[in-house]
């Protein structure tokens, strides 16, 4: 299963070791999971807490369990990182794939035909087209991030 969520990128890859280290290792309540993230880390809010703990699930870091949410104990590399992008991101292996069959640096609006929203969030939401792009952002920032990419003037393009 992929996760349709993904977060802002942070301005660092210790931003993500650090939303892990916030989960405990013994099982905890979801609302007191989010008061450690946001008191614990750069998140600021609930709803950001929120959504940070489902993206740590996306990548294996964080499992629910019938007791609530644990940190798993595992210490990416940035090569895993990528890794779990793709297998737990939706459109994130897709745009990765894009981004490296790609001659020229591709833009967002580039990579608009790649991935596509599932059909609920597209009767969800009121712009549907913006969330596709804000998404299609999040996903190239990602692989800028983790050092796979880079963005230039022109657009994404993987490094060499």
């Amino acid at each position: 299963m992929r996760f349709k969520w993904v977060v802002e990128p942070p301005a660092t890859l210790d931003a993500v070791a650090d939303a892990q280290r916030a989960i405990p290792l013994v099982p905890a309540s979801e609302a007191d999971c989010h008061r450690r993230l946001v008191d614990r880390t750069h998140i600021d809010d609930r709803e950001e807490a929120s959504q940070w703990l489902t993206f740590l699930r996306a990548l294996r870091l964080v499992d629910r369990t019938p007791g609530g949410y644990r940190r798993e104990r595992v210490d990416l590399t940035t090569d895993e990182l990528v890794d779990r992008l793709c297998d737990g991101i939706y459109g994130a292996r897709e745009i990765h794939s894009v981004l490296t069959d790609a001659d020229d640096p591709l833009s967002v609006e580039d990579l608009d035909g790649v991935v596509d929203l599932p059909t609920w969030e597209r009767h969800h939401h009121t712009d549907p087209g913006k969330v596709r792009q804000r998404r299609l952002r999040r996903l190239a920032e990602w692989c800028v991030l983790c050092g796979v990419a880079e963005r230039t003037d022109a657009g994404y393009h993987m490094s060499n």
